[in-house]
């Protein structure tokens, strides 16, 4: 897809500078960008840390894919989670759409959550 844009701007270049550039041409970018975008989805990562610290231990995790019933538990006593901190995730490329609220300290037996939740979310591609 990147390159049919370089293209079309290339080609919309020489168009402009000799004011030969149509509705025609701009007709083709929208249809292009269209596309493009039509092919993203947006993923949700559910993070459940320690402390509201992005660098916090992550003690949950549950990944919601962009397909119809897509979701991935993680089993919080598996060996591995995704991502060891939010940060992590961060630096792959997710961004923190919802940080969870300042709350005071707590200790799981008393209190019917799990850590502290963050909501990320990730636009990739699909190929339907």
């Amino acid at each position: 897809m990147a390159l049919m844009l370089e293209k079309w701007l290339a080609d919309a270049r020489r168009k402009l500078a000799a004011g030969s550039l149509t509705d025609a041409d701009l007709d083709r970018l929208a249809a292009l960008h269209h596309s493009a975008e039509s092919r993203l989805r947006q993923r949700l990562l559910y993070l459940h840390a320690d402390t509201p610290s992005i660098y916090s231990r992550l003690v949950a995790a549950a990944v919601h894919e962009p397909v119809a019933d897509a979701v991935t538990e993680i089993d919080p006593l598996a060996d591995e989670l995704p991502y060891d901190t939010v940060h992590a995730a961060v630096v792959d490329g997710w961004r923190i759409i919802h940080f969870p609220q300042q709350r005071a300290p707590f200790e799981d037996r008393e209190i019917d959550l799990l850590g502290y939740e963050f909501v990320l979310d990730k636009m990739e591609r699909y190929d339907d």
